[in-house]
């Protein structure tokens, strides 16, 4: 009730006294009404008579002059209270104690441009308007200032508003020292941090002013932003949503810019795929996309003809990067409403070649050969450079230069190479199998399956089985799901498919499985063969994926690795399973670069390039010793954490080494693709969503009037003074009608008599 009263009144503590005032002509009338005694005597008789038959009509004269006495007392609390029909142009300003929160949306979609400004500098006029409004009432309100991007660390907590605060304020808000984040921001965490502020206090009207572009996105988990709603309401806070941008415009958004980058080579093929959404309500024609690389153009564009209304689009493109070494890559388009979504960065480490390892466990190495063939037949135009090792090389050498391994046709694994194997593949490595006559099923079994939880998906029969014709089950020996290792099969009726026979395979044990969905393990099965028995497996150990064939690599078990397609799985398959922890990553902007060092082989110094408009900026940091519990026996470690990554654009995050040699490492920082979606939540959908809670105002693009500072309201106070006029003529002219009055036309001065004679009185009868 005082949350209402205080929306509708400027002066709520005067109503519930003048409530009791409507009350005094009551009081008054049952005065009157008792104010002489009744005395019953014979002349009077006539009268009562007479007053009977007009005692309805006096009563209901009575009543009418009650109501208007009534009425008049009402509109004199109505007019001390100042009473405003609608809250939302009524100023917040009253007079009376009052703090003001206010969290300002500072996310990406807030820079959206039309004309000279945007949203985020709409916003900015509006808080300063708030504070010098706030002013014109000195030493009653006070601000809080929250941004949406870090809400638990107020800007502004609990001033006091005055001149010298606008002041100030104005300067705090400058743009440049103030900007708009990059960010995509949680409302509802932005909520929560304004009630914790405004819990425990008491004695002052609490108001919280929401300052955001409201964009549709934002408001689709409803029911959390509508609990935290509910929760400042019903606590007495006065929820205000002010909209900062007039309608919706028109954006393309370059949504995606990824590739194969784990097995890029210096001057192979690179394929990029780039993608672009429309948001706007039009459709968009001929938007051209530039290549960049290290900041010079690529001769290569990219054209969409048409990109319809709320679509998104993609296409692949060829680029070769002639050199070894870091590189920069960026994609974009004209600018638009929102410039800061047109471009999408991604650093790539480029390697003269890709290693990938071998391990042959025929002693006459055929089996290698097809493989090695198959990813290098043409070292120019695939990049990658095959090693063909024996079993024991895993127990001499290290892996970690290795983009992927293959184990073929092996037989058993030693101790010692096994546990370097499984420390390669969890780390992020890549694995494929492929089985063949020499390998020991029950050393896979019991070593390498170790019943699901080893490098091995699944335990193996005693010995291979031969896939004998069927004329009951036609079709193709291999049949295979939709998965990106198989792209150059359409499906079961492809020629290709088709043409590949299965002659040999190994086959898993009967109490195995076979059925992915009641097994519910981390094994996958992606192709199998027409007797439904698994023949390609994938599971993933650790950070790396595993591959797994049930044939060989070689023709001795199967016709494939005489089929092109042969070729065409393999290069896939590398680059489905290469190690990709090596490559340079690819955040969102906004989260922090938390890095852990080991001292044996860094120094505690860190460098950060952060891009920016006039080049890379330099942040140096000190690496600080990792806190450890006293009981742990792990190696000390240096950590260092650098939070200011708002910027999109490429990191570079440079080490120094114990040898003095410096060491980069490449991060592409890019915003989210959502937040280009620049379709804004209607006024009614707001309301809609917040289960229609009567105590939140909103207030659309340029509707100032609740921040001005004079007073608000003035058609219905001088509604309120006519209506007062009014009444009281009314109350006067009944009042003088009901009121007695001497009758001097029927009651004649006394005529004067004889002399010494008295006067006669002549008396009209009643």
């Amino acid at each position: 009730m005082n949350a209402w009263l205080a929306s509708h009144f400027f002066n709520p503590t005067f109503v519930a006294g003048g409530a009791f005032l409507i009350a005094s002509p009551i009081i008054i009338h049952l005065i009157n009404r008792m104010r002489f005694r009744r005395v019953r005597f014979a002349a009077m008789e006539f009268l009562l008579a007479s007053q009977q038959r007009n005692r309805r009509r006096l009563l209901l004269e009575q009543l009418l002059l009650l109501l208007l006495r009534i009425l008049i007392v009402a509109a004199i609390v109505l007019l001390i209270s100042r009473l405003i029909l609608d809250p939302s142009q009524m100023s917040i300003f009253r007079g009376a104690r009052s703090h003001h929160v206010v969290l300002l949306d500072d996310s990406l979609s807030m820079r959206d441009r039309w004309g000279e400004t945007n949203s985020f500098a709409e916003a900015i006029k509006i808080v300063n308007r708030l504070a010098a409004g706030g002013a014109e009432q000195p030493n009653t309100q006070k601000l809080s200032l929250l941004r949406l991007s870090r809400p638990e660390q107020p800007v502004l907590s609990e001033r006091d508003v005055n001149e010298d605060f606008v002041t100030e304020l104005s300067t705090k808000l400058d743009q440049q020292s103030f900007p708009c984040t990059h960010r995509t921001l949680d409302l509802v965490t932005g909520l929560q941090a304004a009630r914790k502020l405004l819990a425990g206090e008491r004695g002052t009207i609490q108001h919280l002013h929401v300052i955001s572009d409201f964009r549709e996105r934002d408001w689709q988990d409803q029911k959390a932003i509508s609990a935290a709603v509910e929760e400042l309401t019903s606590a007495g806070v006065a929820v205000n949503l002010v909209r900062t941008v007039p309608e919706q415009h028109a954006n393309l958004t370059v949504t995606q810019l990824s590739g194969d980058i784990q097995v890029a080579a210096a001057d192979v093929p690179l394929r990029l795929k780039v993608g672009v959404r429309n948001s706007g309500q039009q459709v968009a024609t001929d938007v051209r996309l530039a290549l960049f690389d290290n900041d010079e153009k690529i001769p290569v564009t990219v054209v969409f003809e048409k990109i319809d209304p709320q679509s998104e689009v993609t296409h692949e493109v060829d680029i070769r990067l002639s050199t070894s070494g870091r590189h920069k890559l960026r994609v974009s388009i004209d600018t638009d409403s929102l410039a800061e979504d047109n471009a999408r960065f991604l650093a790539v480490d480029v390697p003269k070649t890709v290693p990938v390892l071998i391990i042959d466990g025929n002693p006459s190495g055929d089996e290698g050969s097809y493989v090695a063939d198959a990813l290098a037949a043409d070292p120019k135009s695939t990049g990658f450079s095959p090693v063909i090792e024996n079993i024991e090389f895993l127990r001499r050498r290290p892996l970690d230069d290795f983009r992927a391994v293959f184990l073929l046709n092996v037989s058993e694994i030693p101790a010692d190479g096994l546990d370097a194997l499984e420390k390669y593949v969890a780390a992020g490595g890549g694995l494929a199998w492929f089985v063949g006559d020499s390998l020991r099923p029950t050393h896979y079994n019991d070593v390498l399956y170790r019943d699901g939880q080893g490098l091995f998906p699944l335990p193996l029969d005693a010995a291979p089985r031969e896939l004998f014709a069927d004329p009951t089950n036609p079709g193709a020996d291999m049949r295979v799901a939709d998965h990106p290792l198989f792209r150059v099969f359409e499906g079961e009726n492809n020629a290709s498919l088709a043409r590949i026979r299965i002659d040999k395979y190994f086959p898993t044990t009967r109490e195995w499985n076979k059925d992915d969905q009641q097994r519910k393990d981390r094994v996958r099965t992606i192709a199998s063969l027409r007797t439904n028995d698994p023949l390609v497996l994938e599971h993933q150990y650790g950070n790396g994926t595993v591959i797994t064939f049930l044939t060989t690599a070689s023709p001795d078990w199967n016709n494939w690795a005489t089929d092109y397609s042969y070729v065409v799985v393999q290069l896939e398959l590398i680059k489905y399973i290469a190690r990709t922890d090596r490559s340079p990553e690819t955040r969102q902007v906004g989260e922090p670069i938390q890095l852990s060092l080991n001292p044996a082989d860094y120094t505690d110094n860190v460098e950060i390039l952060s891009p920016g408009s006039e080049g890379d900026r330099i942040t140096r940091l000190q690496a600080a010793p990792e806190q450890q519990e006293t009981s742990s026996k792990a190696p000390l470690r240096l950590s260092a954490v650098y939070r200011e990554t708002d910027d999109p654009g490429i990191y570079t995050v440079r080490l120094q080494g114990q040898s003095q040699i410096a060491e980069d490492r490449l991060i592409a920082y890019n915003v989210a693709p959502r937040e280009g979606e620049l379709q804004l939540a209607a006024t009614p959908d707001i309301r809609k969503r917040l289960g229609g809670n009567n105590k939140v105002t909103l207030q659309e693009f340029g509707q100032l009037e609740w921040v001005q500072g004079k007073e608000a309201g003035s058609e219905i106070r001088q509604w309120l003074l006519w209506t007062l006029l009014f009444l009281m003529i009314a109350e006067q002219a009944l009042a003088y009608r009901l009121s007695y009055h001497r009758n001097t036309a029927a009651s004649p001065p006394a005529s004067r008599g004889r002399r010494g004679e008295p006067a006669r009185r002549t008396t009209t009868p009643v």
